[in-house]
């Protein structure tokens, strides 16, 4: 009878530990992986997020410089009235109607040259321009800011939402999960901004307030 014995009993045990530990080592594998790709993508959200912390910070110091070249325009004799008018930012020199902030001679400011990562790149939208380095430039003035006359305020389009949003951060305490104001008059007036972003339907706009009570309009 003893002879009899197939033994294969044994072997079917072995067989079921074997693969239950191929199994398990699966699910191992699985758990691996998912965390992985889960370390990679909060990883790749950190970046991003640090990037648009350091273009917010760019752009606010282009605001700084922004404001200190105009002021010192003004200081050599350049009217806060000409500003809509007679203020523009471009590669031209300044003649005898118009003032170029840009202007090599003059050097009220030197051209700020934007970081690719902060601006919209694609797309068909009239500010991506090499000879506008990326952005639109302008200045205008806006009532109900400081009072019965006209602020003038520099805008610069062009830039990413995000980049908007952390702006907004830094300049005004708001929470990066705030939605952009809808324009400049729900941002100067509803919020009393005098610096920050807003949106203008798919564009992403910075503006500062450069000059106060300019021009009654």
């Amino acid at each position: 009878m003893k002879m009899c014995s197939s033994g294969f009993a044994p072997r079917r045990r072995q067989g079921g530990f074997i693969q239950g530990a191929i199994l398990f080592a699966l699910v191992i594998i699985a758990v691996v992986v998912a965390a992985f790709s889960l370390a990679n993508r909060d990883s790749q959200s950190s970046a991003d997020s640090e990037q648009a912390r350091v273009n917010a910070s760019f752009v606010l110091k282009v605001g700084n410089d922004l404001q200190t070249g105009i002021n010192r325009a003004i200081a050599d004799g350049f009217s806060p009235a000409n500003l809509e008018d007679n203020m523009v930012f471009n590669n031209d020199d300044s003649d005898g109607t118009q003032l170029n902030l840009f202007d090599p001679t003059l050097k009220y400011m030197v051209r700020p040259q934007f970081p690719t990562t902060a601006l919209v790149v694609d797309g068909d939208q009239p500010f991506q321009d090499a000879a506008a380095n990326g952005v639109a430039w302008t200045v205008e003035a806006i009532t109900d800011v400081g009072g019965a006359d006209a602020d003038a305020i520099v805008t610069v389009t062009g830039l990413k939402e995000d980049v908007c949003k952390r702006i907004n951060v830094t300049a005004n305490g708001v929470l990066v999960s705030a939605e952009l104001p809808g324009g400049i008059d729900e941002a100067s007036t509803s919020e009393g901004w005098r610096e920050g972003c807003y949106a203008s339907g798919d564009d992403f706009i910075y503006f500062r307030v450069v000059a106060t009570d300019v021009a009654p309009v």
